[in-house]
């Protein structure tokens, strides 16, 4: 049996086959021409870049450009203790008030649950003061009748808010608030529901923790 003859390599080509191919293709189609310039090539790098971007227009629905709020500046450690000791020295000189309630001496109440949607408006002191009684000077025994006996007067006369001074008992080393727990708890009792809508301490400027608006209800005869 004869050997079957090898193919030698200088006859196996296949890359020089292929070039052959893509010579002939390359000269059986037209040469493309190169693009026009789309500018004058006189122009300098900068007037080619403004008239390339000619057409370009901002996204957005508005061509005006968009108005960012300011930055909202957080808080620095220990500006609290600077605003209260602002808000004391504003005090002192006559220039602000300090809220009761933020220093823990400010007492409120209600007779109902509908009487209490009244105590913010109270302690702002959104109602006209029409009456006022001084309890200084005045014992526990004489101090109840005499804030009963007022209260019920001011309501029979039609006045829906009155201030009651009770005093802070700064001058009493015993009992230095006795009077003002005595006020409060008979302003909250049973016997005073009907004519006490709600109470709160007053602002400082009439009297402060020393003294509470009574909101009274409607007299009816």
């Amino acid at each position: 049996m004869e050997a079957m003859a090898k193919p030698s390599r200088s006859g196996h080509r296949p890359f020089e086959v292929l070039k052959e191919l893509l010579d002939r293709e390359a000269l059986a189609s037209p040469s493309a021409s190169p693009p026009p310039p789309r500018f004058p090539p006189n122009l300098t790098d900068e007037e080619a870049f403004q008239r390339e971007m000619e057409s370009v227009r901002p996204l957005g629905w508005s061509e005006k450009p968009l108005s960012l709020p300011a930055p909202v500046e957080l808080p620095k450690r220990g500006d609290d203790d600077a605003e209260t000791l602002a808000s004391l020295s504003d005090f002192v000189a006559g220039r602000g008030e300090i809220d009761p309630f933020a220093t823990g001496e400010g007492v409120e109440g209600a007779s109902s649950r509908e009487g209490r949607r009244y105590l913010a408006r109270l302690k702002r002191g959104d109602f006209s003061v029409q009456g006022h009684l001084d309890l200084h000077g005045f014992g526990r025994e004489d101090a109840r009748p005499a804030l009963e006996r007022f209260l019920r007067d001011a309501q029979r006369l039609g006045h829906s808010c009155v201030r009651v001074i009770h005093g802070r008992g700064t001058h009493s080393e015993t009992e230095p608030s006795l009077m003002k727990r005595e006020v409060t708890r008979w302003l909250s009792s049973k016997r005073l529901s009907r004519t006490v809508v709600a109470f709160a301490s007053a602002r400082w400027k009439d009297g402060g923790s020393g003294a509470v608006y009574v909101l009274l209800y409607r007299w009816r005869a």
